[in-house]
């Protein structure tokens, strides 16, 4: 039985228990004493006395302490990469992506904290010297970080790290979906002895322990990586006080591939991007619009590249795709490439449910040729292993339709032509924009516009959000 972990301790969870299932097996790997509201409650009161001694410690300390809890999760990598990968089905690469995510930020913000500078300046309506004001940053309290099941521990190491290295004590609560090796991070923490109140992780139902957070009058920031109607929620639960929130949302991502891209390399990409944890991300591709010239050998390629993708789980061998987080999830993107057939799609291939693996929620990669936008496709941030193809001739009405969404997270654009990448960068309506497959860093903000989110992850951009303005005029 899994535990949960706060003031320091690893309670049992006085809640009902909840198992956890592997979607490749559809085994429960584990169980969890859920956290009850009264539990949640005591979380936020030890997290609270936590803060106001956290908050005064040395920068020095606090970063000794989060490479110290690196250091030991390090130690037990390979326990931890198999716990994410049994309840998130994802394949041994990318569950050791996912931990090495949250490893990044440890490292990162440990360091990006070493730069947070204040700043002085004299009044300019009189003699230097005669009033000098000073800007610096302080803690801002205790923070709240609920974190999405497609990667548990990336997430929460963006919620952890730059919590810990600010001075705001933090309490972290998983999904449902996926606790485990985050509750585990919480029982490497209580071994080291890592200082009482700081790190909090909660897992249980949202209804009782996400509401319990959200309406505490105690959290002065919450943040979320989910959809944007749980972010909706959120603001409406914590209502109870002023908060700062800090939100990465839902998408709906536009690709616009131009006619003079490499087609192989595009097509390598998109299969790569859809298969990679079976799409289950909110920066996957969603609507794919294609120039008219290469549409059909793009497709082909697509489709070509397809047939290297084998499905699979943990440490399987090869270019392995994995299951999809459950059956409801699974049957919900049957039901896209189901209605985009019925609307005139051309099914290419996949888009079935393996009768090999009948166990876990696996479906086979769907390609789907002549897809429009009034399908529930193009409309619904699919969030699965579906590549939805459509053509198009004239730029401006691909940007156009690019944009017509109330999200606004990633956009993508493949092309050489130097006019048409600024068109895209300049019209897009996205926090980010990539540009034939370049990556992103964690110096780089993480930041969604419209409906997909406020402020931002990664960056020092996202470190500024921890800490409030404190500002002392001053006449010697």
């Amino acid at each position: 039985m899994y535990k949960q972990y706060y003031d320091g301790r690893l309670v049992e969870g006085q809640g009902r228990p909840m198992d956890v299932i592997n979607p490749a097996t559809g085994e429960v790997i584990g169980t969890v004493g859920c956290a009850t509201a009264e539990q949640t409650r005591e979380a936020l009161a030890a997290a609270e006395r936590a803060q106001k001694a956290w908050a005064k410690t040395s920068l020095d300390e606090r970063i000794d302490w989060m490479l110290k809890l690196r250091e030991a999760c390090m130690a037990e990598r390979e326990k931890i990469v198999d716990l994410v990968s049994a309840e998130s089905g994802r394949p041994y690469p990318a569950a050791c992506a996912d931990f090495d995510w949250m490893m990044i930020s440890f490292q990162y913000y440990s360091e990006e904290a070493r730069r947070m500078y204040g700043t002085t300046f004299n009044n300019h309506s009189t003699p230097n010297g005669n009033v000098y004001h000073i800007v610096e940053r302080r803690p801002i309290g205790v923070v709240v970080g609920h974190v999405a099941w497609n990667y548990p521990l990336g997430n929460a190491g963006l919620k952890i790290a730059p919590s810990v290295v600010s001075g705001c004590a933090c309490i972290v609560k998983p999904s449902s979906q996926t606790p485990l090796a985050t509750l585990y991070i919480g029982e490497i923490a209580a071994r080291i002895g890592f200082p009482a109140g700081v790190i909090n992780i909660l897992s249980g139902p949202s209804g009782e322990v996400a509401r319990t957070l959200n309406e505490s009058t105690i959290p002065k920031m919450i943040t979320l990586i989910g959809s944007s109607e749980t972010g909706l929620q959120i603001m409406r639960e914590g209502a109870t006080s002023v908060k700062k929130y800090s939100f990465e949302l839902g998408g709906n991502a536009p690709v616009i591939v131009m006619d003079d891209v490499d087609l192989d390399e595009v097509a390598a990409n998109i299969v790569a991007k859809k298969v990679g944890f079976a799409g289950q991300t909110c920066v996957n591709y969603n609507r794919i619009y294609v120039h008219e010239k290469i549409y059909d050998a793009l497709c082909d390629r697509v489709a070509e590249h397809l047939k290297g993708v084998i499905l699979g789980k943990g440490r399987d061998e090869g270019y392995v795709m994995g299951p999809v987080i459950n059956m409801e999830a699974r049957d919900r993107l049957l039901g896209l490439v189901e209605d985009a057939v019925q609307r005139g799609a051309k099914l290419m291939m996949g888009g079935e449910v393996p009768a090999e693996f009948a166990r876990g929620s696996y479906m086979t990669p769907a390609l789907l040729k002549d897809v429009t936008d009034d399908m529930r496709v193009s409309k619904e941030e699919i969030f699965g292993p579906i590549i939805p193809m459509q053509p198009f001739s004239d730029f401006d009405e691909a940007l156009e339709k690019a944009n017509n969404t109330i999200y606004g997270l990633s956009a993508y654009f493949f092309g050489h032509r130097a006019q048409e990448i600024a068109k895209a960068f300049e019209t897009l309506e996205a926090g980010e924009i990539f540009v034939n497959g370049a990556p992103g860093t964690e110096q780089t903000p993480h930041a969604g516009v419209k409906q997909s989110g406020v402020g931002c992850d990664k960056s020092h951009w996202s470190l500024d959000e921890y800490y409030d303005f404190k500002y002392l005029g001053m006449k010697p």
